[in-house]
């Protein structure tokens, strides 16, 4: 399984991103997919609903969501489309901590945190943009879906 980054969520609702389409399309496309014995290929994790919502409510990118509307497509997510989401275990401050200890800047602490839910719940991969940014973690297979 893979779960899904913020910023594919982002681009593929926000109309003004120029990788609005390709995200759309590649969000759209995976929803349905399931692996050789029916079960989902992604999730998303919670870290990422909130973190949607922060960014697409605002000002500062074009045509942001109201809140309302950014919390109608994680409910769409969630429950009409029944994507998994994905909570912390109560090992997740042991798994972060232990995680953290190699990192060398405070800017990476919610990538490593994100890291740590995967982990923790042996998710084998994360679809983003940011592949630089979690290729330290080689737990995870990382790909950037639509470039």
């Amino acid at each position: 399984m893979f779960a899904l980054d913020t910023n594919i969520l982002v681009y593929a609702h926000n109309l003004s991103s120029p990788f609005h389409q390709k995200a759309k399309i590649f969000v759209e496309k995976i929803i349905g997919e399931e692996d050789v014995i029916g079960n989902p290929v992604i999730c998303i994790p919670l870290q990422v609903c909130a973190e949607f919502i922060n960014v697409c409510t605002r000002q500062s990118i074009g045509k942001p969501l109201t809140i309302s509307e950014a919390v109608k497509e994680i409910r769409r997510y969630s429950e009409y489309l029944e994507i998994q989401i994905v909570y912390p275990k109560s090992t997740q401050l042991k798994t972060f901590l232990d995680l953290l200890e190699s990192t060398t800047t405070r800017k990476k602490t919610f990538d490593v945190y994100l890291a740590a839910t995967l982990k923790d719940h042996e998710i084998e991969g994360l679809y983003t943009v940011n592949v630089d940014d979690f290729k330290e973690f080689t737990f995870l297979k990382v790909k950037n879906p639509i470039e």
